[in-house]
């Protein structure tokens, strides 16, 4: 009887259960781990009760004993995404090995055996299968594997870009150039399955990952590097009683654990003018490309916790490091009209122009010569669309302090003042990092225990469009994560 306790479960037992408000079941984890079920038959196919049945990940060393029932049935929960051997035995039978056995996020397969008569010593063994396929679970998805996160390139090293990679999911975030790790509002902005943009649920090692923002949109609090990312699985259509805190689908992303072999790697990337486009608005104004700069490096390291005449921790203790940084200083052109300066002669009161362009829809009116007609306040045009000098306060005067002054030619913008940007090749300095470590603890064939604690930082010169109060802006964002998770099998 296998009890899992997760990170909030763990806080509940730690904390006392009796003080938590009642929507506490909302963070309760979603199983980011696999399982395996089968059951063991002899050449007859009667069941054969007791067998013996061991299922050892790979890469790990680690191992999991258990039992078959009376049925012949095992079940092996709770296994972190991987490659794993599954071996029985039992009394008059030869041993059945499966070699590579492949369990992935949030999977739940079968493998049965069918033993042969014969003495234990004898073993037979089958590997190289075709991945088994999941028959157990009513949702619908599909895992994007290990390799396609390491292989296909991703911008910016950030592993949504990979989500629409599954059938029924579509991108309709808006701003394709809002797409680094810490834009986690436009990254996440996938509709499955015909719900809504960024309403889908996002975890990692089976822990809610979201925030809500922009009128309770889903957005994901922390976003890992790809580096260091599994395998995940974007399930579409999420049938199963576990989910439920989601309108549409689920983004579940499964961290790498440390194995017994070390592995490491380091990485650096940059990014120059020379390599892009000039932008439409820069183009309009006859700007040219300005000076940007991008930078991003990363490392990752995992393995055995090994401690020189002190301790192994080969099968048992693991842990995974993995951090990115970015520093950058590109456009942002993500202002739109309301970025947009008047020019001269509209400070001056003259809007001839935009009622010329726009017609009657554009006509302003003497605020202060409503006459009562009927039930209805009737006020004056201003004659051509222009309002008097002497009607400009010293109110409006000031605010005009605000604005930069016109530096183009009238026909930069359009007739009606839109696209009449400052400078739409401004740059927004960015500088961010990111920090993930977890570690894994075999206690033994009935416990298992991981933590993993998550950070980020991004830190911006934002939105400074006309370079005063109006509009200068620090954006500064901090994510942290945390998750306890241990499994212990009372019986």
């Amino acid at each position: 009887m296998p009890f899992r306790f997760g990170s909030t479960a763990l806080l509940v037992l730690l904390g006392c259960a009796a003080l938590l408000p009642p929507y506490a079941n909302r963070a309760l984890a979603q199983e980011a781990r696999g399982t395996v079920t089968g059951t063991i038959l002899d050449p007859t196919g009667a069941a054969i009760p007791s067998a013996t049945v061991v299922v050892t990940n790979i890469a790990m060393g680690t191992r999991l004993s258990l039992q078959a029932n009376e049925a012949g049935s095992y079940q092996a929960s709770f296994l972190i995404p991987g490659l794993y051997r599954i071996e029985v035995e039992a009394e008059g039978f030869k041993k059945a090995v499966r070699d590579q056995v492949e369990v992935r996020v949030n999977d739940r397969i079968a493998v049965d055996f069918n033993l042969e008569i014969g003495a234990a010593a004898e073993s037979v063994t089958v590997t190289g299968e075709t991945p088994l396929l999941s028959t157990s679970t009513a949702s619908v998805g599909q895992v994007v594997d290990p390799r396609r996160v390491a292989e296909l390139p991703i911008a910016h090293g950030q592993p949504f870009a990979l989500v629409g990679l599954t059938p029924g999911v579509s991108f309709n975030a808006g701003a394709a150039t809002l797409n680094r790790p810490f834009e986690p509002t436009h990254i996440a902005g996938y509709a499955m399955s015909g719900v809504r943009t960024n309403r889908s649920d996002i975890t990692i090692d089976g822990v809610p990952s979201t925030a809500t923002a922009n009128e309770n949109e889903v957005i994901s609090s922390y976003v890992p590097p790809a580096d260091i990312v599994q395998e995940f699985r974007v399930q579409t259509a999420t049938f199963d009683s576990q989910f439920g805190n989601t309108q549409g689908g689920v983004i579940n992303i499964a961290i790498k654990s440390g194995t017994n072999d070390l592995h490491g790697a380091a990485s650096y990337a940059k990014w120059t003018p020379a390599l892009t486009a000039n932008d439409w608005f820069n183009n309009r104004q006859g700007r040219p490309k300005p000076d940007y700069t991008y930078d991003r490096w990363g490392a990752n390291l995992g393995g055995p916790v090994w401690i020189p005449k002190l301790y192994d921790g080969r099968n048992k203790t693991f842990f995974m490091w993995g951090y990115e940084g970015i520093h950058e200083s590109r456009p942002r052109n993500n202002c739109g009209a309301n970025c947009a300066v008047p020019t001269e002669a509209q400070w001056n009161g003259d809007f001839s122009g935009v009622l010329a362009a726009g017609g009657s829809a554009y006509q302003i009116y003497n605020p202060f010569s409503g006459v009562l007609d009927g039930n209805t306040i009737r006020r004056q045009p201003f004659p051509g669309n222009q309002i008097p000098a002497s009607m400009i306060t010293d109110f409006a005067r000031k605010i005009r302090n605000y604005w930069p002054a016109e530096p183009f030619s009238p026909q930069t913008g359009t007739a009606l003042g839109t696209n009449n940007h400052n400078n739409p090749g401004l740059l927004e300095p960015v500088t961010y990092y990111t920090h993930t470590i977890r570690a894994d603890q075999n206690i033994g064939d009935r416990q298992r225990l991981f933590a993993r604690f998550s950070f980020y930082k991004r830190d911006s010169n934002y939105n400074d469009y006309f370079g005063t109060l109006a509009t200068g802006e620090f954006f500064k964002f901090i994510s942290r994560q945390g998750t306890v998770d241990d499994v212990i099998t009372l019986s």
